[in-house]
């Protein structure tokens, strides 16, 4: 979806880049980081989740969807570089077409099998689980430390979920008591195609907030490593939700728009 035999920036995204992304929700971009930046970054996502330990996405310590470290880009100045990278900005950018500020960063981890059995992540799209107004433009720039694999759980998308009617979407929810299967919402979910897409490292996958996509369990013995870095619309605003703690000092409505959360 790009031409280009070095590293990937916004310059060269291709205009079928910018079609599959507007008519499908997702788009693959190889190259983005180059091999000695993905291994820089990645070493520095190991030293984070070696120092601050990692978080539990799932119902208990057996039933572990992903490990995670919330806001790594405060806690580790490489990872910070990581979350700023004009590439990576660049074309989330260029793909929403309209101003973003950095919401938050997440270090994403699926262990090998040897370490622990892992689930599939669940099916959802991330417009439910952001405690934000006014996410029209909105994306997760998905970023892989290591060759991510069908079999290592890479994620896979239904194409064109992003444009569904609102009403087939929950929009929000202030715990995670409240998700509901979108089986449940979106009737015509289980006729839709789903796409799976394998990235090797330095590869971004970015995919609007509002497509549905889900990722497979880790079935082999090394780790799936990756970031998901949230763009918000510049303007979004605070609205009280689940994982806010964050910001739940705002007042419902307000703008986010002081240095913890910049421009790209």
């Amino acid at each position: 979806m790009t031409a280009s035999t070095g590293p990937t920036t916004a310059d060269v995204l291709t205009d079928e880049a910018h079609r599959h992304y507007r008519e499908n929700g997702f788009v693959r971009i190889p190259q983005v980081l180059s091999p000695s930046e993905t291994e820089r970054f990645r070493t520095a996502s190991e030293e984070l989740i070696g120092r601050h330990g990692p978080e539990i996405w799932g119902a208990g310590a057996d039933e572990v969807q992903v490990h995670f470290v919330a806001q790594a880009w405060l806690k580790h100045e490489a990872l910070r570089e990581l979350a700023l990278h004009p590439a990576i900005t660049g074309i989330a950018t260029r793909l929403a077409g309209a101003p973003l500020r950095l919401y938050s960063t997440d270090i994403l981890l699926k262990p090998g099998r040897k370490d622990l059995n892992t689930l599939p992540t669940l099916v959802h799209d991330d417009e439910t689980g952001l405690p934000l107004d006014g996410l029209e433009k909105t994306l997760t720039a998905w970023v892989a430390l290591v060759d991510v694999t069908v079999e290592q759980g890479c994620l896979s998308y239904v194409p064109g979920s992003h444009l569904r009617d609102a009403e087939h979407r929950q929009t929000h929810m202030t715990s995670f008591a409240e998700h509901r299967a979108i089986e449940d919402i979106w009737p015509d979910y289980s006729s839709r195609p789903r796409v799976t897409v394998p990235l090797k490292a330095g590869d971004v996958a970015f995919h609007h907030c509002r497509t549905v996509h889900m990722a497979g369990p880790n079935l082999t013995d090394a780790p799936r490593m990756g970031h998901g870095i949230v763009y918000m619309d510049a303007g979004a605003t605070y609205r009280p939700g689940t994982e806010d703690a964050h910001i739940s000092h705002m007042t419902p409505g307000d703008p986010l728009d002081n240095e913890k959360f910049p421009l790209v």
